[in-house]
Order: structure tokens, then C-alpha cells, then sequence
């Protein structure tokens, strides 16, 4: 069914999830009954408003209401918060009956897996196609108890005017971090809030789904090594060792990276660039992302037999999915997700065709219970400096907050 956009009224404020709730007339026959010819409908609708046209008309002008508001604006939260909000409904009809109303949190893992299809080609020849199978998986789904429902079978009835609910609920206290996009960016994981509508002339859904960030805690003491994180290249007459100052870290901190580089045939150096890179696994899936990378300011051409120099390194702020494992529970099976990063030093060496790689491990973390204080003024707060900051994927989806900020209409037919 087409959707017609329309200015977005002044009262509505971008970002909010709305609910328009009116009576619907059919243009059918004359011999249809009363409920046959008028059904109610709910329809939903993100920074803007649409009507639905195709031979039906809303018998009133609908209204718009604040369909479903958080108790955090930005919908973060952390594993094992609790959330709150308000259901809200505006009904413009004298007296309105809702079938069916649910109301939930679902975390969903995407991923791919390849197949192989068998076939004929009519002449009694088998052939075999490798295709990629899309799995979309709920790990966790917690219907919520939606309350004014009667004879226990989510039905509602509303008389003209406002409504809106209250509602609660706490995460578990273990979940993975949101990672991805709401693209179609696989793997992934995502968490929403979703509110159904049932209708009754016929057998359909109107499902709209509230995107939710969250991520576990990870406390970078309980993970920070005394040592220093180290790689090391000895080869060809050429020897590079890099050591990074710490290897547990904060989104927007500053860290240092010290490279020590022995070059005794003095070969031509023409320049070392970092990189950090963010790695993202569920099942057999593997998908690497590029945060940041950054040319190391090196002499051009360098030619001496030695250089030593430690450098600044901004790590990006926002919302970066920290290091996390987590074994997804799935029917009789569980399914493994990984979060995990790395620095990665290539070092470009004059008429060599192929680049020295070198890898250091880190840890991303969302809080440090040492020393706290002293970590507020760079995390999540800080803007990295004297980088090139890469804020697509290797494959350009949209990140996961900027998919949120633009999520669309999702009408789902059962």
C-alpha cells in the first residue's frame, strides 16, 4: 500500500518515534457491514508523517502523539540497566478497539553462511551453486506485559483523546555491544523495543521497531597488562620494533606509540602508517572495519641507518563497541560473536613490492574504575587530532548511530 509523505508538523521534534491512531473507510460495496467497512488502523511513522492512500481515506484528520519516548534520549545503555519510558497513543475516533497490542525488546544477530545448491538443467546435468544463506536470528526476545489490555488477550479499547502507558524493563546484566548498521551490513547485532498492532478485516501487522544501543561494561583495569604491548620485524637487513603504552584503552584517549627502526643498508623508508582496526565475528563471518589510520610524520625518503620517535595516537570517541565475547544462545545451540581490535603498523619500504606488517593487540573498553577521574577529560568526550579519521567500513555501510538517525518505516504483513 502507498505511503504519501507530508510536511512534518512544528510540534514534532526530530528523532521522535510517532503513533497516529484514526478510522479507516473502505470504498467497497454498499452490501459490506458497518465493521466490515470501517476498521481502525494505527499508523507509524519516524521523522515525518504518512498517510496511507489507495481508495481508503481517514474518516478524521489524524493527530499526531509522541508514540514511544525513553528514559535515555540518545537510547544508550549499558547491559543490565534499566529502561523506562511512555507508550503513547492519540485516538480520533469516539470509540476505538485495538486487537492484539505487544510490546517487547528483541536482540538479533545477522550473519551469512554459504551453501551449495544442487540442481538439473533439464538434460539430466547436476549443477551446483555456491550461494550466501542470510540468517537473522533473535538470541533474546522479552515480551512486555502491556498494561489497560482486557480478558488477558492484549486487546484494548480507547476512548477519543490521549493515552499513554508507562513501561519498565531491565537488560541482562551479559549482552554483546550493538555493532554493525541497521543496513544491510552483515554480521551483526542489533537490540530494539517493537510495538504490533493487530487488525481485524484482515490478517495483518503494523510493526514498528525503536533501535537501542547498548553495550556490556568493560573495565580496562580489570584487563591492563603491567607490560607494554610490543611487535617486532627482523628481517632483510631491516629492523623495526614498535611498542604501544598501553594496551587497555578508552574511546577519545591518547596513547603512545614508540617505533625504533635499525635500517643498516640504509634502504629508502618512504613512510609508516597506523592503523586501527576493529574486527567483528559471528559464527564463521568475519568483517574488519578501519577507525582510524594515520601517517607516522617520518622524514621523506628516509635513507639513515637509524630512527627513533614516539608518537601521539588519538583513539576516535563515540561509540565504540568494546572488546567482548559472548556465546549467543540460539534453539539447542549457541552461536559465538567477537569483538576484538588491533593496531597495525605498515611500514613501506623503496622498491619492495610487498609492505611490512606488524600487529599489536588492544583492548577498547567503556570505563576504568582506577583513577577515574582522571580519564573524564578524554572519554567519550575528546576530538581525535592529527589523524584522518575513517568513519566508513571497508565496505561503506552507514554506521550504526547515523543507521538510527535514519531509520524508515517498517510495515511488516503477516
Amino acid at each position: 500500500m502507498p505511503l504519501v509523505e507530508e510536511a512534518v508538523p512544528a510540534e514534532l521534534e526530530p528523532g521522535d518515534m510517532t503513533i497516529v491512531l484514526g478510522s479507516l473507510y473502505h470504498a467497497g460495496g454498499e452490501n459490506n457491514t458497518e465493521d466490515e467497512q470501517r476498521e481502525t488502523v494505527g499508523i507509524f511513522f519516524t521523522k515525518g508523517f504518512y498517510r496511507q492512500a489507495e481508495n481508503e481515506y481517514l474518516s478524521v484528520p489524524p493527530e499526531l502523539c509522541k508514540g514511544l519516548k525513553f528514559n535515555h534520549s540518545n537510547s544508550f545503555y549499558y547491559a543490565g540497566e534499566k529502561v523506562t519510558g511512555i507508550i503513547s497513543f492519540h485516538n480520533t475516533d469516539t470509540k476505538l478497539t485495538l486487537n492484539h497490542v505487544s510490546f517487547g525488546f528483541i536482540g538479533e544477530i545477522g550473519y551469512t553462511k554459504q551453501q551449495l545448491q544442487y540442481s538439473n538443467d533439464g538434460f539430466g546435468h547436476e549443477q551446483i551453486q555456491n550461494r550466501t544463506v542470510y540468517h537473522q536470528l533473535p538470541f533474546i526476545n522479552i515480551p512486555l506485559p502491556f498494561a489497560h489490555s482486557t480478558d488477558n488477550e492484549n486487546k484494548v479499547m480507547l476512548d477519543r483523546g490521549h493515552h499513554s502507558w508507562p513501561f519498565e524493563f531491565t537488560l541482562p546484566q551479559y549482552l554483546p555491544p550493538s555493532s554493525g548498521s541497521l543496513a544491510d551490513s552483515y554480521p551483526y547485532i542489533k537490540y530494539y523495543a517493537y510495538i504490533t498492532i493487530d487488525q481485524t478485516w484482515y490478517k495483518s501487522c503494523k510493526k514498528q521497531i525503536f533501535p537501542l544501543i547498548i553495550f556490556p561494561r568493560v573495565d580496562i583495569f580489570n584487563v591492563h597488562e603491567d607490560r607494554q604491548s610490543m611487535a617486532e620485524y627482523d628481517r632483510n637487513h631491516l629492523h623495526v620494533k614498535a611498542y604501544l603504552s598501553r594496551q587497555s584503552i578508552l574511546p577519545g584517549e591518547k596513547v603512545s606509540l614508540d617505533i625504533h627502526l635499525k635500517n643498516h643498508t640504509r634502504l629508502k623508508i618512504k613512510g609508516i602508517e597506523a592503523i586501527v582496526i576493529q574486527h567483528r565475528e559471528i559464527d564463521q563471518n568475519h568483517h574488519a572495519e578501519v577507525i582510524f589510520k594515520m601517517d607516522l610524520p617520518l622524514p621523506e625518503d628516509f635513507t639513515k641507518t637509524k630512527f627513533h620517535q614516539i608518537f601521539d595516537l588519538n583513539i576516535p570517541s563515540g561509540y565504540l563497541p568494546p572488546t567482548y565475547h559472548y556465546m549467543a544462545p540460539y534453539s539447542d545451540s549457541s552461536i559465538r560473536t567477537r569483538i576484538h581490535y588491533e593496531l597495525k603498523l605498515e611500514v613501506k619500504v623503496h622498491e619492495w613490492l610487498n609492505e611490512i606488517h606488524l600487529s599489536i593487540p588492544i583492548t577498547i573498553g567503556t570505563e576504568s574504575s582506577l583513577e577515574q577521574s582522571q580519564w573524564e577529560e578524554n572519554s567519550y568526550g575528546g576530538m581525535p587530532i592529527n589523524y584522518t579519521t575513517l568513519l566508513k567500513e571497508m565496505n561503506a555501510p552507514p554506521t550504526y548511530e547515523s543507521a538510527i538517525a535514519n531509520i524508515k518505516l517498517q510495515d511488516i504483513v503477516l
